[in-house]
Formats: C-alpha cells, structure tokens, sequence
C-alpha cells in the first residue's frame, strides 16, 4: 500500500491560486488575441514584438505594444474594447495607472 503524501493538492490555496493565476492569464490572452485580430489586417503594421511578449507570458508588454500599434493605425471600437478587456484582467487600472492604461481609457472614450 502507498503512502499518501501528507499534502495532497487537493483544497491546497497554493495549488487554488495558482489555477485562479492561470485561467486569468488564458482570459487576458484571449483578449489580447482579439486585439490583435482585429488590427492584422492594416497595412504595415508589424505585430512581431507583441506575440514575442505574448509567447514569453509578458502580457502586459505585450498591452503596451498593442495600445503603441492601436493609437498608431486610429483601431477600431472593437480593438480597444478588448484591450480594456485585457487590462480589467491585469488589474491595470488601479493605482498607479500605466500610461498605456489611460491611453487605453481615452481611446476606448473617444472611440465609443
């Protein structure tokens, strides 16, 4: 007969949180793909360093990147809508608010 271990995962927090962590991650990067959706088809427009961000877990580079290129092409309505998505997920709006943050809140204003 096995021994089990003393802790199993099973109601452990650490192994709770940790799966809070990434289901969150997954929602923040679906959202960032819809951002990215959204702006693939403009011209000239080279979206390299934010799937490298992306690729790498750095989501909130890979925000910034995205709200850089948005502001850059005039994005759509839809673009920004999933980016605020994405920033709600990273809790990027609390204090102290990023520049890329309120960028995101102005463009999503004017754009609605």
């Amino acid at each position: 007969m096995r021994a089990q271990h003393p802790r199993s995962h099973q109601n452990d927090p650490v192994t709770e949180d940790r799966s809070t962590l990434y289901a969150s991650w997954n929602r923040t990067r679906r959202h960032l793909a819809a951002a990215r959706a959204d702006i693939s088809d403009q011209p000239d427009v080279d979206l390299s360093i934010a799937d490298d961000f992306v690729k790498h877990n750095e989501l909130g580079l890979a925000f910034d990147c995205l709200v850089e290129i948005g502001d850059e092409v005039n994005a759509r309505v839809a673009f920004w809508q999933a980016l605020d998505e994405a920033a709600r997920e990273m809790g990027m709006y609390e204090e102290p608010q990023s520049g890329s943050a309120r960028l995101c809140l102005e463009r999503l204003a004017a754009a609605e």
